[in-house]
Order: structure tokens, then C-alpha cells, then sequence
């Protein structure tokens, strides 16, 4: 009996000894994931690398529908975009290929999604190519080497071209038109030799959609002095930006009320993150959903009640009289909303286009 006991106790000695068993790690709870709010029907014109090389050309639906048009052989870094004025063709340009050669354009029937390259004219460097009134491709150059000149004229072709006042640099700019494959010159007119020469000539006014110029849909930044009220707040609501790249805030005017980014200084400036607007409470706070890399530059564009957010390869569509998230796109590049024929057609259409 005593053996029993003493056994009985030794027992209980051990137990009391161990440890008792650890408790499950608390599982956080979940953060709820707002729905996308519910928007009006609209479409995207995006790029997407291709593999195993080359970029691919695609119009995105918001009901989730993708339709791709064309694959190019060539970096989508770059590609620009032009539209003709019934939205049923369109031309894919490649600046790169403008330092190796004539370079290359491919021409594009939407309806059908057939496309064709084509070399653009020899002559010169290509700066644009765009559609006239009556949907015909046209490609603008600009002519600055092995020209023949006399005193104040280049002679041309058996014409005495004038040369302007301003004559340092100074060459020629160059239309074509493609007709039957082939590029027909339709204007030549001597220029300052500036990086924008194929601006000095008429057919570059008469073009209804082209890649010289900006897209319709860009929202403007304006920067803020360093001193304003904005930018004080926004310094105390951002005191760490994630990056050191020299600029200053600038503010971006929507419908939906202000919004604002980090800009880049110098002649040439950019929006980049951080991007901040007022939230439900007054507060300045980064759009919902937002999340692009700290360094990642960003373009403001708005259509109706839409804002779209774009940045390397994403792209965020916000309803502006609720201020949230509409839809997210992720690997894809130079985002902008899809031209609407006849007068939502741009007037110099690219592909990826910067704030200035």
C-alpha cells in the first residue's frame, strides 16, 4: 500500500513539473477588402511585353474582356500610338528603330486586328506619323545632313528653298503620305534644325490624331511654391517620401477635387510617387489600392467621372465622386483610356505621355 502511494505521488510530482501545452497562436483576423465600386463601362489601350521578346498591343475592357491587336517586334518602351479619325485603324511607331534606319511603323485595322510594318520613309529622322482628316497615314521628318546649300537657300531637288534667319542647325522637315505602300513627299520646308523641326511644317496642323503631341485625357500638374499651404501639409503628412529625387510637390485639379504628387524638377518634368487626396475624414491619404513602388512615376488622367492612376506597369481607375477604386490592371504598360472616334480623337496620341 505504501509502494502504491508513494508511486501515486511521484506521479503527480512529474505532472505538476511539465509544461502545459502552449496555446495556438492567435490567427489575425482579416482585413476586409472593399469591393470595387461599380462605374460606367470604359476601355484601356494598354501595352504588354511579349515572350519571348517583342510587345503586344491590347484594348482592355472593364467588364474584364481583352482583346489583343497586334504584336509587335519591338521594346514596348516607346511605342507610340495614333488613331485614324473613325477609330477603325491605327499606327504603332517605333522611335528606336528611327537611330538603326528609316524605322518602322505598322499599320493596324482594328475591326479586323490585322497589322502590317512598313519602313518609314529614308529620308531623314522620322519625329511623328499620324492620320489627316480622311484617315491616310502621314510621316513627318526631319532632314539635317547631306543637303546642298547655296548662301541662304538649300537647293532641293531643283527648288531654292530659304533658309530662316536663325540659321545654326538648320535643315529640312519632310511630309509623306503612304499611298499604295509607298510614301508620296507632300511638303518640304526648311527649319532651324531643332529637336521639334517637323513643327515648322502646315501638315503637321492638319493631322487629327499624331504622336507629336499629348494626349487629351492628361491631366495638368501645376507645382506648389515650397512655402504654400499645401505644401507644408503635405510635407507633415509625408515626412518620409521613400526616395531623394530633387522636385517639389505639385497639385493636379480633377472633378473630383485636388490631387497631389511628388514632380520632378528641370525642363522635362514628371509626376512620381507619393500621391496623396483628401479621404472621407478631410485627411490627405494615398488613393486606395494604389500601391505603386516608391519611385515610380505616375500619369493623372480623367475622362468623365473617371480618374486613372498609371504608373510602369500598373494602372488604378477611380470613380471621383466617391474617390474609390473602380478597377486595378497589373503588367501593363503605357495605360490611357481608348479614344472615342471623331472628337475624342487626340491630337497627337502616345502611347506613354509625361505631365510638363
Amino acid at each position: 500500500m505504501v509502494r502504491t502511494s508513494s508511486l501515486f505521488s511521484a506521479l503527480l510530482l512529474v505532472s505538476a513539473c511539465q509544461k502545459p501545452p502552449e496555446a495556438s497562436p492567435a490567427v489575425p483576423a482579416a482585413v476586409p477588402v472593399a469591393a470595387p465600386v461599380k462605374v460606367a463601362p470604359f476601355s484601356l489601350s494598354v501595352l504588354q511585353d511579349a515572350a519571348p521578346s517583342g510587345c503586344t498591343w491590347l484594348r482592355l475592357e472593364s467588364d474584364g474582356r481583352r482583346r489583343a491587336l497586334v504584336t509587335v517586334d519591338a521594346a514596348c518602351d516607346g511605342l507610340q500610338l495614333a488613331w485614324s479619325p473613325d477609330g477603325r485603324h491605327a499606327a504603332v511607331r517605333d522611335p528606336a528603330g528611327s537611330a538603326r534606319g528609316p524605322g518602322r511603323v505598322w499599320t493596324v485595322d482594328l475591326t479586323s486586328g490585322q497589322g502590317s510594318a512598313q519602313l518609314l520613309p529614308e529620308e531623314g529622322l522620322t519625329g511623328a506619323v499620324g492620320f489627316d482628316s480622311v484617315g491616310r497615314l502621314v510621316a513627318l521628318t526631319a532632314h539635317t545632313g547631306e543637303l546642298v546649300r547655296r548662301d541662304d537657300v538649300f537647293l532641293f531637288e531643283g527648288r531654292r528653298i530659304p533658309i530662316p534667319e536663325l540659321d545654326e542647325g538648320a535643315g529640312l522637315a519632310h511630309a509623306y503620305r503612304l499611298e499604295a505602300g509607298a510614301w508620296k513627299r507632300i511638303e518640304t520646308v526648311a527649319t532651324r534644325g531643332d529637336w521639334d523641326a517637323v513643327f515648322a511644317l502646315a501638315t503637321t496642323e492638319m493631322l487629327v490624331s499624331s504622336t507629336v503631341a499629348g494626349d487629351l485625357d492628361a491631366l495638368v500638374a501645376q507645382g506648389l511654391d515650397e512655402g504654400s499651404q499645401d505644401a507644408v501639409r503635405l510635407d507633415a503628412v509625408v515626412p518620409d517620401r521613400g526616395h531623394d529625387v530633387f522636385g517639389g510637390w505639385a497639385r493636379v485639379e480633377s472633378r473630383g477635387g485636388p490631387l497631389f504628387a511628388w514632380q520632378t524638377a528641370g525642363e522635362q518634368t514628371a509626376l512620381m510617387m507619393p500621391v496623396r487626396w483628401e479621404v472621407e475624414d478631410g485627411h490627405l491619404g494615398e488613393p486606395e489600392g494604389l500601391a505603386l513602388p516608391a519611385r515610380s512615376p505616375v500619369r493623372a488622367m480623367a475622362r468623365g467621372d473617371l480618374l486613372m492612376l498609371a504608373g510602369e506597369t500598373q494602372a488604378r481607375v477611380y470613380d471621383l465622386g466617391s474617390r474609390r477604386l473602380a478597377a486595378s490592371f497589373d503588367g501593363f504598360r503605357s495605360a490611357r483610356f481608348w479614344p472615342e472616334p471623331s472628337s475624342r480623337v487626340p491630337h497627337g496620341a502616345t502611347a506613354a505621355t509625361g505631365q510638363r
